[in-house]
Parts: structure tokens; C-alpha cells; sequence
């Protein structure tokens, strides 16, 4: 059965006909030929009536095309001839910057292709993926028309950048927690995807995990992190040329059938048309913001200069005012004398990296005022061209409230060199402040990497003591002889290699404080030394009798619980007692993640000049890892990430895929896996049972002991599972 409708059907963008241009376009079984007039746009069949002769190649005088064969001709607006048998003609629309042209639709009825019900919606989907206008809009239409349909979790839109090979995944829709987001890109040269976009061929993956062995792509991998289980792959394309894909997700195992690839296929090429519309109107869209920051931007400093130690061809006022300097003075100076004398090299590597017109570099650097005081800046630089010669145009930020502010910020988020915000945090700072200013004794407790150090260098700091040294002594790292001579010291000739006296790090620290971490490593005999010096405050130098005395505060740092080594004897219950007079416990960084943007923003600002780079920020994708990771080696951890981070990052933003690997490494969740079954309390036993027979190679009897049964229990679960 044949049915006849009419639509409206997208050729190509306005910008890409220049008045008197016309181009031909296949449309199905139609050759079109659009013609860019005066008046607008006409669209006629592409074949003379009278010869056939291609319309497009024709010459074009007001609204009257002449063909190119012969001397017929024809009027573009009405398709009447001039000299010749009528033309045919379509109505046709510029709709968002696109032109549109309206044909008739003698086609096979989709009714025969699908099931009872399908056509109404599909219908309602294709009139709405007209009316959308962005990308983000095309996105939520088909996520919602085709919910049903084509059943899925997820569906995401990833576009070829331009004549690359290179995917960027630009729109995401997903009932779970997204992992692979916008942003993400990868190259798909050599890739069986690669190959499906050159065939226009559908692909479905019945089992994600199944392919896990066969070392999948990092984007295969993140979408079974998210927890999909199939795929379908749809290839995108326009006027015959690969544009990107759409995929579709699904928790389920073979959730995808052949009737959904027969849909698809049918309403791909209406797709693809809205998926480009919108991609170039959401283009649009940011191109509009970035001039609207530009705009911004020339409100608050600009100036030109043929280089930096010539004086400034001219310049915005604001500029002037920033410096407390009139317009006549400054038009005197360069660029180069503005800059602090401390901040000059870096500033003129800085212009030595622009190679080329339209180059750019982004850096903070530090102005003169008039008084010679410091004015921050963040300066934007760009080489143009004018006059045929080049110059240097700068944006100008006064970064001087921005200071001030991060300042009063860091103050009440941070204690010296230590950054958080977190609740957690907030009270360790308000601890540190009350017990900083007494000589009490303090004991520091956390994981290692958590930054015990810190804190007790926070506390000296805030003390009486803070212009006395603080002396720290690592008690984990020394044998039991030679801490006992690095605390206390020893006299010439007390043991062989002892030439001359030697003061230990008490007496160093006398006046002051003495940090001792890893205390909970000291042996028993070594903690009653200690002991000794915490009640008395004397020891005596290895190798004298000589009592001396010492007024030292204590801080001591240990990543062990003390209680439960007093409990089972391998620490004196005296010194405990002496020791955790007043303690701090440091959380971990998986239970302050809040604080885990600060903590990047601070590392960022430190790595940055240690590394001669100019990083930014870190993407969403990249920092949604970064949150997502439990750390075990704590905020040590973290900044040894981000380090890995720099050391590939050659751009200004951090991506995913310039982080360590062990974030993407998938989790066993034994727990998560078994509350998807019918029965989450037997799956989740015999998983554990499974998991420990393979840590033990097969080894019942040690695997019974691992989970806490006797042999003959395991032997009878294993004998009922499934």
C-alpha cells in the first residue's frame, strides 16, 4: 500500500548559498535544485523538461534560470517558462538558519513494517523533532518518543569533529549515574565503530561484559561501569557523509531486537537532520556567549602593541585608572615597564610562546601601579595582525578584588597549608585554635596521607612557641639504638664512630616543640625513655650521666589504634594516657569528599608553576571520577593523581583520560551484583563462597577458615548451590 503525504524536508544551512549560488541535492528519488535569489530561496526539479540538462549549472539573471544546454528558460518564483514547457517548483522555508523544502511522500506506508501502536508515536516524535531547536532539546524528544519503542536507560549522541576521526560524546540521556559524559572523547582510527560509521551499518552488543575479556575500549568499559549490560549503535549521516552516532543503552542483557533496528532505519535520516540542526544552533549559541564575554571583557581593560617594549598603540581607560595614572602617562610607557621586575622573565617566556597570528596565552601575572604597589592581573594575550605588521592585543583582569576575596575564602576554608570545608574539618580547625595556645600535649590519629603533619605544624604555629623550632622525628623509620641517640643525643667517644658530641632532637627542640610520627611503632623499651621525659621533662645523653632538663611541647602522630594496642599489650597504657591528653582525629578523604573540588583547586594552583603549565580547571567527566575513587592513600593519593594528571594534560582543562589508570579499574561489588537477583541473600553467599575458593586456589579447608565455617559446613553449601 502506497500513502501520500507532504513534509517538510532540511537541505542544507542558509550561510552555505551566497546570493546567485545555486547547489543540486538528491532527496530519495528527487534531484532538487536550489537557487539563492534576491528573493530568497527557489527550489525547482534539477532536470530541464525540455532536454534534461542539470538546472543547477545554469546561469542565473534576476529570478530566471537559463539552461545550460540549450536556450531554455524558466522563472525560478512561478515555473512558468519563459520559452519552454512549465518547471516544477516547491515551496520552501528557512526555518532556524536552515532551508527547508516541502515534497510530496510516495513511499511504502511504515504501518506494514510495524507493530500495533508504533505509528502514532513515531509519528509524534518526528513532528517534535521538528520543533526542536538545540541539541540538548533533539536529545530529551528522542529519549522520551522512543522510551517505548525502543526501550532503553541510556541514550547519547556523539558527533566526528570535523574532518577527524576523533568522537566527542556531546549529548547524554541516562536513568543512572553517568560516567561516560559530555565532553568524552576518543579516536575511533582502526575501530570496528570506524568501520560501521563508513557502512552505515547498525550494530547491536547483546552482552557488554562478555567482551570484557578482550580488552574493550574506555568508552565500553565506563558505559558497564554505569551498569549496561547491551548496546544498540546507530550510525548518523547526512547528504551521504558520516556525522556521528546515536547509541542506545540498556541495563538488560539482549534488550535490543532487529524490528528496533528496522525502526531506526526508517526515521535515521530525520534523526541525523535534527541531531545537525541542533548541533549548529547550540554551536551558535556558545559562539553568541563568547562574544558576549568579549564584550564583557572590553569593559574591563584592553590595549594593542606592536611589542612589549613599545609603547602602547592604545589602550582603555580603565586601564589607566587601575594604575593611578593618567591617559598622557601611560601612553608613554610599554607594556614590559608595567610589569613587576620579579614577574618579567616569566611574563616574556610567556609572549615568547606566541608563534603565530591568532595564537593566544592565558596567565596571571602582577602590574606597577603608580605607587609601586602590586596590582594582579589575569592577562590574555593574542598576536594579531594590522597594517600588515604584527601586534600583541591584551585582555585585562583586575584580579584585586578576586584576591582579596580568596583570601577571606581560604582563611575560613583552610588552617596554614591544610584546605577543607567539610563539617569534619570546620571542627578539627576550631580544636587546633582552642588548644594551639596551651603547652598541652597532643596526640594526632588518621590514616596515612590524611596529613597529621600539617596539623601539628598548624598547631606550633599558632602557639607561644611559633618563633622556637619545631623538630619532627619519624619514630617508625628508626632502629630502637639509633632512635634512642637521635631523641637524646651522645657524648664523644660513647660508641665507635661517636667523634664528637651530638645533640639529639629533644634538646634541639627545646624551647619549642617536637613532633614525633609513627609513635605507635616504638618498642616497649624505647616507650619507657619516652615516658620519662613526658613526666620529668630530663633525659640524659647517651653516654653521660649528666641529667639535663627541657621545656618541649609533645605532638605525637600515629595512623594505629592505640587503645587497642594498650589492650593487647604492645603499648604502655602510662604513655597512652600521657600522650592523648587532648587528641585529633583526622577523617579520611573518602569521608570529606566535599572537600575534594578545594583540594584540586589548591593543587592546581600549586603544580601549575612548579610545572611551568597554565591549567585551568578539570572537565565534569574527569572530576566525577575523581569523586567517585575511595582513596585509600588519602589526600597524598589525590595530589599524586593529579600530578599524573599534568604530566599528560598539554591543554588547559584536565580530561578523563589523562588520569591514572586504577580510577577506571572496575569494582566487585559482590553486594550490588546480588541485590539485582530474585534471592540477594543466597546469591550473595554463594559469591562470597565462590570469590574465596578462587583467593585460595581451590583450598577448602583454607577457604573454610577465610569465612569463618568448618570444612564440613562448606561442604555441604557447596553441594546445595545451584
Amino acid at each position: 500500500m502506497e500513502q501520500q503525504m507532504e513534509r517538510w524536508v532540511s537541505l542544507a544551512r542558509e550561510s552555505s548559498l551566497a546570493q546567485g549560488q545555486s547547489k543540486m541535492f538528491t532527496l530519495e528519488d528527487l534531484q532538487l535544485a536550489v537557487f539563492r535569489v534576491e528573493g530568497g530561496f527557489r527550489v525547482t526539479d534539477n532536470s530541464c523538461p525540455h532536454q534534461g540538462g542539470p538546472l543547477s549549472q545554469g546561469e542565473v539573471v534576476g529570478e530566471v534560470v537559463k539552461c545550460p544546454w540549450h536556450d531554455w528558460q524558466y522563472n525560478l518564483k512561478t515555473g512558468c517558462p519563459v520559452m519552454t514547457p512549465p518547471l516544477k517548483t516547491y515551496p520552501v522555508r528557512v526555518r532556524e538558519g536552515m532551508i527547508e523544502v516541502r515534497v510530496e511522500d510516495v513511499s511504502p506506508s511504515r504501518e506494514e513494517d510495524m507493530e500495533d501502536g508504533e505509528k502514532a508515536p513515531l509519528d509524534a516524535l518526528l513532528e517534535a523533532l521538528q520543533v526542536a531547536k538545540t541539541l540538548k532539546q533533539v536529545t530529551e524528544v528522542l529519549a522520551e518518543g522512543l522510551r517505548t519503542l525502543v526501550p532503553h536507560d541510556r541514550i547519547g549522541i556523539a558527533l566526528l569533529e570535523g574532518e577527524t576521526d576523533k568522537l566527542i560524546q556531546v549529548q547524554t540521556h541516562s536513568t543512572r549515574h553517568i560516567l561516560l559524559g559530555d565532553g568524552f572523547s576518543a579516536s575511533i582510527q582502526g575501530s570496528s565503530l570506524k568501520r560501521l560509521l563508513e557502512k552505515g551499518a547498525v550494530r547491536i552488543l547483546d552482552d557488554l561484559k562478555s567482551i570484557q575479556a578482550r580488552r574493550p575500549s574506555l568508552w565500553t568499559r565506563l558505559l558497564i561501569d554505569e551498569g549496561m549490560r547491551s548496546n544498540l549503535t546507530l550510525p548518523l549521516s547526512v547528504q551521504g557523509s558520516p556525522i556521528g552516532v546515536l547509541f542506545f543503552s540498556s541495563t538488560k542483557k539482549s534488550a535490543f531486537k532487529e524490528r528496533h533496528v528496522g525502526m531506526l532505519k526508517q526515521i535515521a535520516g530525520e534523526i541525523a537532520i535534527s541531531i545537525e540542526k541542533g548541533h549548529w544552533v547550540s554551536d551558535l549559541a556558545q559562539s553568541n556567549e563568547r562574544y558576549r564575554l568579549l564584550f564583557e571583557m572590553l569593559h574591563e581593560g584592553v590595549f594593542v602593541c606592536r611589542s612589549p617594549d613599545v609603547a602602547f598603540d592604545t589602550f582603555h581607560p580603565n586601564l589607566a585608572g587601575w594604575l593611578q595614572s593618567d591617559v598622557a602617562t601611560l601612553k608613554a610607557r610599554t607594556l614590559l615597564s608595567l610589569i613587576a621586575p620579579k614577574a618579567q622573565q616569566a611574563f616574556l617566556e610567556e609572549v615568547g610562546q606566541l608563534e603565530s597570528v591568532g595564537a593566544s596565552r592565558i596567565f596571571e601575572t602582577t602590574l606597577l601601579r603608580r605607587d609601586h604597589s602590586p596590582l594582579p592581573i589575569e592577562l590574555r594575550l593574542t598576536l594579531i595582525e594590522q597594517q600588515g605588521q604584527q601586534s600583541l592585543m591584551g585582555f585585562v583582569r583586575n584580579l584585586s578584588e578576586v584576591k582579596a576575596l580568596n583570601e577571606q575564602l581560604s582563611q575560613k576554608h583552610s588552617l596554614g597549608t591544610i584546605v577543607g570545608k567539610s563539617a569534619a574539618m570546620l571542627a578539627l580547625y576550631d580544636l587546633v585554635k582552642k588548644v594551639a595556645p596551651l603547652p598541652t600535649t597532643v596526640l594526632i590519629t588518621g590514616e596515612s596521607g590524611t596529613g597529621k603533619e600539617l596539623f601539628a605544624r598548624a598547631i606550633h604555629a599558632q602557639s607561644a612557641r611559633h618563633d622556637k623550632p619545631m623538630i619532627s622525628v619519624n619514630c617508625g623509620a628508626l632502629s630502637e639504638s639509633l632512635l634512642e641517640t637521635e631523641w637524646f643525643g651522645h657524648e664523644k667517644g660513647a660508641f665507635t664512630g661517636a667523634v664528637n658530641e651530638r645533640r639529639g632532637r629533644f634538646e634541639l627542640a627545646d624551647g619549642g616543640t617536637i613532633f614525633l610520627d609513627e609513635i605507635g611503632e616504638l618498642s616497649p623499651a624505647t616507650q619507657v625513655k619516652l615516658l620519662r621525659v613526658l613526666q620529668e621533662g630530663e633525659f640524659e645523653r647517651v653516654g653521660s650521666s649528666l641529667t639535663r632538663r627541657i621545656d618541649v611541647r609533645v605532638i605525637a602522630a600515629t595512623h594505629r589504634d592505640l587503645q587497642r594496642e594498650v589492650a593487647q599489650g604492645r603499648f604502655r597504657e602510662d604513655l597512652y594516657y600521657r600522650l592523648n591528653v587532648v587528641q585529633l582525629r583526622v577523617p579520611p578523604l573518602r569521608a570529606r569528599k566535599d572537600d575534594i573540588p578545594l583540594l584540586l583547586k589548591t593543587f592546581i594552583s600549586k603544580l601549575n608553576p612548579r610545572t611551568r603549565k597554565t591549567i585551568q580547571r578539570i572537565s565534569e567527566e574527569a572530576l566525577r571520577l575523581l569523586l567517585a575513587f575511595d582513596y585509600p592513600g588519602n589526600v597524598r593519593q589525590l595530589e599524586n593523581m593529579l600530578e599524573h594528571a599534568f604530566v599528560l594534560c598539554q591543554g588547559a582543562v584536565i580530561e578523563a583520560e589523562h588520569l591514572p589508570p586504577e580510577l577506571f579499574a572496575p569494582k566487585d561489588d559482590l553486594v550490588t551484583e546480588a541485590l539485582h537477583t530474585e534471592n540477594p541473600l543466597a546469591t550473595l553467599e554463594r559469591k562470597l563462597i565462590e570469590k574465596v575458593l578462587m583467593l585460595t586456589d581451590n583450598n577448602q579447608q583454607l577457604a573454610a577458615q577465610r569465612l569463618g565455617i568448618s570444612r564440613t559446613t562448606l561442604w555441604r553449601k557447596l553441594k546445595t548451590r545451584p
